[in-house]
């Protein structure tokens, strides 16, 4: 019913039922019946709109336009795009979303517009991204107010498309890390050289953005067009990020590690270094960003979907670090309030000699540990992660 009112009456058609229906009900009472008035009044009002609106229906076709992502807390903005393919004008043009799944907010109208035969308009429709995930949103539903702008005798336009919601991200000014450069085999392709020790391994095709030190003039000159040198660095700083799901205190906890590991992520993403996510859910997620191996952008859509899980990872975690743990600079688990399950997990990474860094999420402060843990209350996140 709420989604029917939503897609054929105005936000101005709906103030005035919702008064009609509490006139109705009052005028129950015998001693004020006078008050069934307004409800008569509302009623002769939409059939006259619903009537004049029939006449008034044109041909509209569009599309909708939604951004691919958005994070959680903002303002998302669809874009509306209407063209009026009938031979006369039509009035009064609105734009809305009949319903939003859960997790977002109620889309609101958009501005009126009149369209002309065979103009094109844009309009905008707001939501609230309220929860990360992924949403379908769509279709629209555009349709004429006019005269009285109480009924909107809609059209669907636009095919659904998907939002993705990603957790927020705080802003973070240091991170103290025990890292240095290990040595990494097989190396990493670069096409410039940062400092490292360095093996020429080829050539390949330039790509905008690089050095112009690096172009191999004689091949250049040989085949008309130019090429770069590429080497292979071995020794440089690989950072790991290990996301704990497994069973979160509370739903807050968890969105709260959530942000945390995308706060660190972007911060981590302008280092130098490697930046290795591990996540363990139905399926270990393993993810690289920094230095040409992927982007934040990977990482966080991976938060997006993310949920916690019941049965324990940390068998299936450890297996697949075994080969990793040595290979990293620095270790960061993001976990929550210490458990002889998560201790001993802790304890079972430390033995690879990798820096470990542990972030506990937890609302009371943990106990001493024999590890370098922070605290982070998930209330005050922003004030925790710039503390680090």
């Amino acid at each position: 019913m709420r989604r029917w009112l939503r897609a054929y009456l105005t936000a101005g058609g709906r103030v005035m039922w919702s008064a009609a229906l509490i006139s109705l009900a009052a005028g129950l009472d015998p001693y004020r019946g006078q008050l069934w008035g307004l409800f008569v009044m509302s009623l002769g009002l939409t059939l006259a709109n619903f009537l004049i609106g029939l006449f008034m229906i044109r041909r509209l076709k569009g599309e909708i336009r939604l951004p691919a992502r958005a994070v959680a807390g903002s303002q998302v903005k669809l874009r509306v795009l209407i063209c009026n393919r009938s031979q006369w004008p039509t009035y009064d043009v609105e734009a809305t979303l009949a319903a939003t799944p859960k997790g977002l907010g109620w889309a609101q109208e958009s501005t009126r517009s009149h369209l002309q035969p065979g103009q094109q308009v844009s309009l905008d429709v707001y939501f609230k991204a309220l929860k990360r995930g992924a949403y379908r949103i769509g279709p629209a539903h555009v349709g004429s107010t006019y005269p009285l702008g109480i009924v909107r005798l809609s059209q669907k336009i636009g095919q659904p498309q998907t939002l993705l919601v990603t957790p927020r991200l705080h802003p973070m000014r240091n991170l103290r890390l025990h890292s240095g450069m290990r040595h990494q085999p097989g190396g990493l392709p670069l096409a410039s050289q940062q400092g490292e020790s360095m093996e020429f391994v080829g050539v390949r095709d330039y790509r905008p953005g690089d050095s112009p030190r690096k172009i191999h003039w004689k091949l250049f000159a040989r085949r008309g067009q130019p090429v770069v040198r590429e080497y292979a660095q071995e020794y440089f700083s690989r950072i790991g990020i290990i996301l704990d799901t497994y069973r979160p205190p509370s739903a807050q906890d968890f969105e709260a590690s959530l942000e945390c590991v995308a706060s660190l992520a972007s911060f981590l993403e302008h280092s130098d270094s490697v930046v290795d996510f591990f996540a363990a859910g139905d399926q270990l997620m393993l993810l690289s960003m920094g230095r040409n191996q992927g982007s934040l952008e990977g990482v966080l859509e991976t938060l997006a979907c993310l949920q916690p899980v019941r049965r324990s990872p940390y068998a299936q975690l450890e297996a697949s670090l075994e080969p990793l743990v040595p290979r990293l600079s620095a270790l960061i688990l993001v976990t929550f309030a210490p458990s002889p399950e998560r201790r001993a997990f802790w304890e079972r990474l430390a033995v690879a000699g990798t820096p470990i860094r542990i972030l506990c999420i937890s609302r009371k402060r943990p106990p001493a540990e024999k590890q370098d843990l922070s605290w982070i209350h998930p209330d005050h996140l922003e004030t925790g992660l710039n503390e680090l």
